[in-house]
């Protein structure tokens, strides 16, 4: 699913200027209507399939609910429902991502052409850097060969023995190179793994509402300040941080409840009668 229909924007003042007259079975059919429609687009045409999304039974469907839903819906030329602000809204969180992606692409084109210009001078570094090394060893060595033959010469048991080692050992100077560290940009299609997800759970917050803030922060982040070594401790981060600015308390058994869902849970077990899954 694209990350723009893992959350919807919703208007509070809006919504209930809108929908005022509305009794509560009505108002949780609209808005499951309504999440629908972001998810999957303008609805169908047909009253079986809209009580189904609804969880609304047909007989009530019929007579309390679609007859004051049906004024927020109108039919387009393809048949289909649509809801005028849902299209406003779905078309311009669709311009924002695709902008998004946009400049993603143009700093990492940016980034790659960095890195191998980076690449090339130091390669043209260490060869430069080898081709002295060689030079000065063949020198060293030269004066190696050059005691050897003397101590040859002179049959002196303290010159071979030191011309042996001098030969044998290996080169003090050459140390090991350093490993490089170098951090990248959060990939595009980047979702939390298992083990984020339980970070996140473990705070009483929904991964599922955070992640896509979390990406598409990181994503519109500028050249070196969207770079991180380690994405894993750069989510726990900010999941702190995210618990902390809402002030959740620890779920229990894991298991964190948005309000929204909260709502929808008690308006089920009110109306539990009245609706079917």
């Amino acid at each position: 699913m694209s990350k723009i229909k893992t959350w919807m924007p919703v208007y509070i003042g809006d919504y209930l200027a809108d929908t005022m007259r509305l009794s509560t079975l009505q108002h949780g059919a609209y808005f499951l209507l309504m999440m629908e429609y972001w998810r999957q687009g303008p609805l169908p045409d047909d009253m079986d399939e809209l009580s189904a999304i609804a969880r609304a039974d047909r007989k009530a469907w019929d007579k309390s609910i679609w007859p004051t839903l049906k004024h927020f819906f109108s039919k387009g030329e393809d048949g289909l429902l649509h809801q005028k602000r849902a299209d406003i809204e779905l078309e311009r969180v669709q311009s924002i991502s695709n902008k998004r992606r946009e400049a993603v692409g143009q700093r990492r084109d940016r980034t790659n052409a960095k890195d191998q210009q980076d690449d090339n001078k130091s390669s043209t570094n260490e060869d430069t850097n080898v081709s002295d090394l060689n030079v000065q060893t063949a020198n060293k060595e030269g004066d190696t060969r050059a005691v050897c033959a003397s101590a040859l010469q002179s049959q002196s048991h303290n010159s071979l023995t030191l011309c042996s080692r001098e030969l044998e050992a290996p080169s003090a100077s050459a140390a090991p190179p350093k490993p490089k560290s170098r951090g990248t940009r959060l990939p595009d299609d980047w979702g939390p793994t298992d083990a984020d997800r339980g970070f996140a759970i473990g705070l009483g917050l929904n991964p599922t509402d955070i992640a896509p803030k979390f990406a598409d922060w990181w994503h519109a982040q500028p050249n070196a300040k969207g770079v991180k070594l380690d994405w894993a401790a750069t989510w726990r981060t900010w999941c702190r941080r995210e618990a902390e600015r809402q002030g959740n308390p620890k779920p229990i058994h894991g298991k964190p409840q948005s309000p929204l869902s909260q709502q929808f849970e008690r308006m089920q077990r009110q109306y539990g009668d009245r609706t079917v899954a």
